[in-house]
């Protein structure tokens, strides 16, 4: 059984013990059953019982993400970041280069924290990439936004 606030999700090896522990609960509190999981969190669930596979994605969440962003029309990079690749600080860069290569904090805080819950979610293939550009979320530039990007 997993709980988040008022939503319940519960999983069993045979279906007569969902089917008890829904009768169980059904007595004690007023409840809706909203049948076969679908979506938790925004986690998007679907399922081939015959093959026994159930599959996580997050395919309208982050196409929530591109549109918030403006970057729906964005090409996909298929290439993670280089584990050697070194970002410039705010405190690096020149008072002109400072003036020129700042970005919105709020705008870059947003997209790195859709892409931190991404990858807690179903990508934690981005962790090394999302770690390393949270570290300038207090004074982002143009280096890392393309990062994001």
């Amino acid at each position: 059984m997993l709980v988040y606030v008022d939503d319940l999700i519960l999983a069993a090896a045979e279906l007569k013990e969902i089917i008890w522990i829904k009768t169980a609960l059904a007595k004690a509190f007023q409840m809706t059953d909203l049948g076969e999981l679908k979506t938790f969190l925004g986690l998007e669930m679907s399922r081939e019982r015959n093959q026994r596979l159930l599959t996580l994605h997050q395919k309208k969440y982050i196409n929530k993400i591109l549109q918030r962003h403006r970057m729906e029309d964005t090409e996909p990079s298929y290439t993670l970041l280089d584990p050697g690749k070194r970002l410039p600080s705010y405190k690096d860069l020149s008072p002109g280069q400072r003036e020129v290569k700042t970005i919105d904090t709020e705008v870059y805080q947003s997209a790195v924290r859709s892409l931190m819950y991404a990858m807690l979610g179903t990508r934690p293939d981005i962790a090394y990439s999302v770690g390393l550009v949270s570290q300038f979320n207090h004074a982002p530039v143009w280096e890392h936004w393309i990062v994001v990007k």
